[in-house]
């Protein structure tokens, strides 16, 4: 493979051409893209901020490579660094690189999962990020670490160690002048991709013109991830830990997410059943917060019945700031659920 990249005699007029190539296709990737973000999801009615979600977490890792091209460029050209210097600097590019590509693989991971008839149970937020990246399958995941290695960690190999020379700057600017391109020729497919599966996931005969007509189909999608991330209390009455049974049913014409949860407890009391239900409403939160649909407002309208005794009312509304601001401030169920600012909860089950 190496003889791919043969030894320049006069690398001044190739990293010349490079600056002049990659700062052509930046500035014309910076334009696409801000059409694209701006202008391009303006007729989508379902998973806006999902498609959104895509497009910048692809724009990232693109806009990166090219910066690497021309920052290399300018250094080889106007600087005269040592080689450990430019080994450092190379290995912080060739991390951050590899952080912003598995952060759109998982991303895009996520949208084929809930787009087919794969799952992701794993609560572990790792796990759960790899699982995605998983899902894609095998011959793309060979793709996709074959390519952060090919591209940042293959031409380390062609010198000492912690050094880096001219030669592997040559190597690494190539690879990633030849991946950002391939990468670019395909934005605008993809849109069109999208474009097709927004349309598919219309029913037939319908016309959107109102917003409940959005959230009633947000709602479905929402509904159909959770499934898929192991919710399976959204299909089925469901005996978990510390609950006798569980069942979640989504009613339909809502402007927010709404769920309304049966929760049956026998032999527990009443200290267990209220940290019961504030981990599973912590969980839950955090796991809703967390997906890319375009709905705000989360309901959690429980039912809780505890020995055959007649149900008592747990209510919680949030959104996804106020979720994000209370799990960054408290990280036990208890302060999260008693921080929240719009709760109705049944005498029995307030102040434990």
């Amino acid at each position: 493979m190496i003889e791919i990249f043969k030894e320049l005699s006069d690398y001044s007029k190739y990293f010349e051409n490079q600056l002049n190539l990659s700062g052509t296709i930046l500035g014309l990737l910076i334009a696409t893209s801000t059409f694209i973000l701006q202008s391009g999801f303006t007729s989508f009615k379902y998973s806006r901020s999902m498609f959104l979600k895509y497009y910048v977490e692809q724009s990232k890792f693109i806009f990166l490579s090219l910066a690497y091209n021309i920052i290399f460029s300018l250094i080889v050209l106007y600087l005269n660094l040592n080689s450990y210097t430019l080994f450092f600097i190379h290995i912080i590019f060739a991390l951050t690189f590899a952080k912003y590509f598995l952060d759109f693989y998982s991303h895009k991971g996520f949208i084929n999962t809930i787009h087919s008839t794969k799952y992701n149970p794993h609560k572990s937020p790792l796990l759960k990020y790899f699982r995605y990246i998983k899902n894609l399958g095998f011959i793309p995941n060979i793709l996709i670490y074959g390519t952060i290695y090919l591209v940042f960690f293959y031409p380390l190999h062609f010198n000492y160690p912690f050094q880096l020379n001219q030669n592997q700057i040559y190597m690494t600017t190539v690879s990633c002048f030849a991946f950002s391109i391939l990468v670019v020729i395909r934005i605008i497919p993809q849109f069109f991709e999208f474009s097709e599966q927004e349309y598919k996931s219309k029913t037939k005969n319908e016309v959107i013109d109102n917003l409940d007509a959005d959230v009633s189909e947000e709602n479905k999608i929402l509904k159909d991830i959770l499934i898929k991330n192991g919710r399976t209390e959204l299909q089925e009455s469901r005996k978990i830990e510390n609950f006798e049974s569980l069942t979640i049913y989504m009613p339909e014409n809502k402007k927010e997410a709404f769920f309304v949860i049966n929760a049956e407890f026998k032999n527990k009391d009443i200290f267990e059943i209220v940290e019961s239900l504030q981990e599973y409403s912590f969980e839950f939160y955090k796991e809703l917060s967390s997906i890319s649909v375009d709905i705000n407002s989360f309901v959690l309208s429980y039912f809780v019945k505890i020995d055959n005794d007649k149900n008592r009312s747990y209510f919680l509304r949030s959104n996804r700031t106020e979720i994000d601001n209370l799990k960054s401030k408290y990280h036990t169920p208890k302060e999260f659920i008693d921080n929240l600012d719009n709760k109705v909860i049944n005498e029995l089950l307030r102040n434990i």
